[in-house]
């Protein structure tokens, strides 16, 4: 009713039309089933409840985690158990993953044990490490219990479960309930499956995982020693490369599967937050070092050569860098680096096979499987499909055992190739060295029979130039004594005839002697003893001519001394003694004898001439050589004494200078008796 108006009917409403009725009863059954449908709504999303009747895996405990991000870090506990309108919502992937996020993930998961028998369970992370990792259950009255608070510092013995992976106990008695609340921090990826374990389920789970794993450490540390043994023996760098690639998968390996942080390093969780950037970064740069040894890039693939040495490069400058900034990112983008890097390792082994297939095949083999484990982890990390992390880290130990066997493979099948290589090098060395070595042989046989041939030229060069010196004199004081004869108009003695017969026989001899060519040093022994002193008388009788010529007297000591010598040997001897004093004695006397001593005789020359010291007289016994004292008194070759010695040495004579003095010289021929004289 309003008040001044005296008509109370217009306040009241008009009477409704029949019409309007009719519609209001029709919309009655739509707004019924809207009503139903909230309610069916609201009781579901009041009853996301996960009952337990025994082992849950990740994919069925998903469908019921609900998620809440914390963006500024702030919320507590108590903050998600009491705040409303409700936060949290049901995730929208397989498992918990919402990338790389740097806010508070919470996750809640709603329990009830519906089982018999069962009252301890294990709440089963299918992670090895967070860098915030805390869980908290509260029961239906309320009660929060905290079993795992993880936090930058917390060593691996702060773990409730001792597991490589977080395992956290969970007591839920049969027809109980209860909420898990889960919150975490990390610098990685977000993915966090979650499986529900009995006691007994999670022990045998635990036996089979860890089982599995150290099946896998075992064949890689059976390879690293296996090189590190080969390396020793064989000393190549292509082991060491080897060895630090193996044992930087292995360690990367050991810190994916979370036992790198339960016995490498317990008490090093800051280091464990960075070590898959240096376990995955030291398996892309002594991947890169190995592939640029192996496949010997710098000499047969330099472009590709270049890009590994940048592989190297950038991939030790992010390992360094991520110690100044954001992890996250580093890790993120090294994922693509190695996925680069593995790549590249694989094309640098086809572009190798294109030409050398049968020394690289193994190293492609490993690489080629190598790609395939890399693509998986970028799949999932960079695209978001869906693989499960055991999936994945099956694949990667199967193909980092593939890939370390192959590459096991392809050192030995290269060392094998390099032995035959090394062989047929040494064969072809060997070849040639022999064909050196005869070359060389007939080489030196032909220059020794050059030498030979020098040698026999110089022979018989000296000895035609002996053969010249020893007819010229004698043949001179011929010519003298025939010319003599033949001017003498009445017929002479017959001694001087005698004479001249003699030396033509002497003459004859002597060349027929030098036309058998020089004699070998023969050692034969002289049978026929020949008077020396019809030796002498000769050559005395030959040279007077030329004596008186030159204004000479030369004396002659009669001797009967008989020995046994070879008779053109010792006249040619004392011809060359007599020629050689009457051409270097310009004045004067000169006397022809010999001396009897205790085991021989000496044939003795001596001279007024210019006299000789021990120096001088080694000088003028050298083939050709002239004292500058004789180039003012004589022409002549310097042969004379040079024969002298020749045929002494030949017949073991002693040749010696008698004299001391400046003036008159003495020369003295010794002759042994009872000597084996050569021929």
């Amino acid at each position: 009713m309003i008040v001044g108006n005296d008509y109370a009917d217009r306040n009241a409403a008009p009477p409704p039309k029949a019409a309007d009725l009719n519609r209001k009863w029709y919309s009655l059954p739509f707004l019924a089933c809207f009503a139903v449908l909230c309610q069916l709504h609201i009781a579901q999303a009041q009853d996301r409840t996960l009952t337990l009747e025994g082992p849950v895996d990740p994919d069925t405990v998903g469908k019921y985690i609900d998620l809440l991000l914390d963006e500024d870090h702030s919320l507590t506990i108590a903050d998600v158990k009491s705040e409303s309108p409700d936060p949290f919502s049901p995730i929208a992937t397989r498992v918990p993953d919402v990338g790389y996020s740097d806010a508070m993930v919470w996750l809640r998961l709603r329990l009830e044990n519906v089982a018999a028998r069962t009252a301890d369970w294990r709440l089963h992370f299918k992670e090895n490490f967070k860098q915030i990792f805390h869980v908290y259950i509260v029961d239906d009255s309320g009660r929060t219990t905290h079993p795992l608070a993880q936090d930058h510092d917390s060593a691996f013995s702060t773990r409730p479960v001792a597991h490589p992976e977080v395992v956290v106990p969970l007591s839920l008695k049969p027809g109980e309930a209860a909420t898990v609340y889960v919150r975490f921090w990390t610098e990685g990826a977000t993915y966090l499956p979650l499986a529900i374990e009995t006691a007994e389920s999670f022990t045998e789970v635990s036996t089979r995982q860890t089982a599995k794993q150290f099946i896998y450490y075992g064949m890689m540390v059976i390879l690293i020693v296996a090189a590190l043994l080969a390396g020793i023996v064989l000393r190549h760098p292509i082991f060491p490369a080897y060895i630090a690639y193996s044992t930087a998968t292995l360690v990367y390996i050991m810190h994916v599967d979370g036992v790198a942080f339960q016995y490498l390093w317990p008490g090093l969780p800051a280091f464990n937050s960075y070590a898959s950037v240096v376990a995955g970064g030291s398996y892309a740069v002594f991947g890169a070092i190995y592939a640029r040894i192996f496949l010997n890039t710098p000499k047969y693939h330099r472009v590709v050569d270049k890009f590994l040495l940048a592989v190297i490069l950038i991939t030790a400058t992010m390992m360094v860098s991520g110690l100044f900034v954001e992890p996250r990112l580093i890790k993120k983008y090294l994922i693509l680096v190695v996925l680069f890097a593995v790549a590249l390792f694989t094309v640098a082994a086809l572009l190798a096979a294109r030409h050398r297939f049968k020394q690289v095949r193994f190293y492609v083999f490993a690489w080629l499987g190598a790609t395939g484990s890399a693509m998986l982890m970028m799949a999932r990390h960079w695209f978001g499909i869906e693989v499960t992390q055991e999936f994945q880290h099956d694949s990667m130990r199967v193909v980092m055992i593939f890939d370390a066997v192959m590459m096991g493979l392809a050192i030995v099948d290269r060392y094998h190739q390099l032995r035959e290589e090394r062989q047929k090098a040494l064969r072809a060395s060997l070849e040639q060295a022999q064909r050196n070595l005869d070359m060389n042989t007939r080489l030196r046989n032909l220059e020794a029979r050059y030498e030979l041939a020098l040698e026999t030229t110089t022979k018989h060069k000296q000895h035609i130039e002996n053969t010249v010196h020893d007819i010229r004199q004698p043949l001179h004081a011929l010519r003298l004594a025939v010319q003599g004869v033949m001017s003498d108009k009445k017929a002479g003695p017959t001694q001087n005839y005698a004479d001249i017969y003699d030396s033509f026989d002497y003459l004859e001899a002597l060349v027929s002697d030098h036309l058998k060519g020089p004699a070998p040093n023969q050692v034969r022994k002289t049978s026929d003893e020949i008077n020396l002193g019809e030796i002498l008388s000769s050559v005395h009788e030959m040279f007077v001519p030329d004596a008186e010529i030159k204004g000479l007297r030369f004396r002659f000591v009669a001797t009967s001394l008989v020995t046994p010598v070879p008779a053109l040997a010792a006249m040619r001897i004392v011809s060359n003694l007599v020629s050689n004093a009457i051409k270097y004695t310009p004045s004067g006397k000169l006397l022809l004898g010999v001396r009897r001593l205790k085991d021989g005789c000496r044939i003795e020359m001596h001279d007024t001439g210019p006299g000789l010291t021990s120096e001088t007289f080694k000088q003028a016994c050298r083939r050709g050589a002239r004292l500058d004292s004789a180039f003012t008194v004589s022409d002549g070759e310097g042969h004379g004494l040079a024969i002298v010695v020749e045929l002494a040495e030949r017949y073991g004579y002693d040749f010696e200078l008698l004299s001391k003095g400046d003036t008159g010289t003495a020369l003295g021929v010794t002759i042994p008796f009872q000597q084996e004289q050569p021929g």
